[in-house]
């Protein structure tokens, strides 16, 4: 087999083992799109956006990445043969990208430094560019009647855009670790200002993207061992799953919101005195310091960071939207 990847060509056949393995992986995948498309519509009341629609594109993509793949793999549609192949090329760029775009929409909602948001856009589109497009013209030609002159180098570039996505992905969600890091810790120490959600919240967060790395690496993994037929369908699964992951953090983050909005009382947060109660029917109260104050406007950071996932999720507030259309109306 070419470069020992087994799968790779228009010819080849798969063994029942990985059958079974195949067959098991786009099952999974298309039963988490069909829920994610569920959740979607019934948890987003603001059905626009990047964050959305990098949403709705991955999981759509996933779903005609992996019935590509289906058709491929046991030759359903062999006679048509360009079928399968552009099903799985625009999944593909759906999917990958996609999930880029979630991760750049999930980055956003903490980072406020424009540069460095624009330095992440920017990676995703270059990377999509110059990777994307050439694998696609190579893959074409790997499953087209020309093949033994397009799979090495279809081979070699797959294992490239593989590493260097996972990379991309691994960047993104690095950043977006330590900018909550950063802000979990920006008025002193985790346990004095923010408590026992914000440790729970870090905790959280740590461990869900270090399955979204072990998740990569898996991928990365496959594909350089040569099972090219285990990898393309371990793909759509692992994005899949991805994708509910990804789901988990926003549902958690606007759920943290919507229990801060509902709650009567409880900790004032202020930039000279971390921490304190106030009283909800007066608004007065007392400051870690013991100092009696008036109750601020609720600025705790990884409160501001559920709010804008609120918003993404909800829209704005009425109270605000009822604002801008009186604005609006008065010009």
């Amino acid at each position: 087999m070419y470069l020992d990847d087994h799968g790779i060509d228009r010819n080849s056949t798969i063994s029942r083992p990985v059958t079974y393995g195949v067959v098991s992986f786009i099952s999974i995948s298309l039963y988490n799109v069909l829920e994610l498309n569920f959740l979607l519509l019934i948890t987003f009341k603001r059905h626009n956006g990047l964050y959305f629609w990098s949403f709705f594109a991955s999981t759509w993509g996933t779903a005609i990445y992996a019935i590509g793949f289906l058709l491929r793999d046991f030759h359903i549609s062999s006679k048509i043969t360009y079928l399968y192949v552009t099903l799985i090329a625009i999944g593909w760029v759906a999917m990958v990208t996609g999930q880029s775009l979630i991760l750049f929409s999930r980055l956003h909602l903490i980072v406020r430094q424009h540069l460095v948001l624009r330095c992440v856009l920017a990676m995703i589109i270059f990377d999509a560019i110059i990777l994307q497009i050439p694998t696609i013209v190579l893959f074409y030609g790997a499953n087209s009647h020309q093949f033994p002159r397009f799979v090495d180098p279809y081979a070699i570039l797959e294992r490239v855009q593989v590493t260097i996505f996972f990379v991309q992905e691994t960047i993104i969600s690095g950043l977006y670790m330590y900018e909550t890091w950063k802000m979990l810790y920006a008025e002193g120490s985790l346990n004095e200002v923010h408590g026992q959600v914000g440790r729970r919240l870090l905790q959280h967060l740590v461990y869900v993207n270090a399955i979204v790395v072990l998740l990569g690496i898996a991928i990365v993994v496959l594909e350089f061992t040569g099972r090219y037929a285990s990898q393309t369908a371990a793909r759509g699964f692992i994005y899949s799953v991805k994708l509910k992951v990804e789901f988990d953090i926003l549902t958690r983050l606007v759920g943290l919101a919507r229990r801060a909005s509902d709650t009567e009382a409880g900790w004032a947060y202020t930039t000279d005195s971390p921490g304190g109660f106030w009283d909800s029917q007066t608004g007065d109260g007392q400051g870690k310091d013991g100092n009696l104050r008036r109750k601020s406007a609720f600025s705790c950071p990884w409160f501001v960071l559920a709010r804008r996932a609120q918003r993404e999720v909800n829209g704005p507030p009425r109270s605000e939207s009822r604002s801008r259309s009186k604005r609006g109306g008065r010009s």
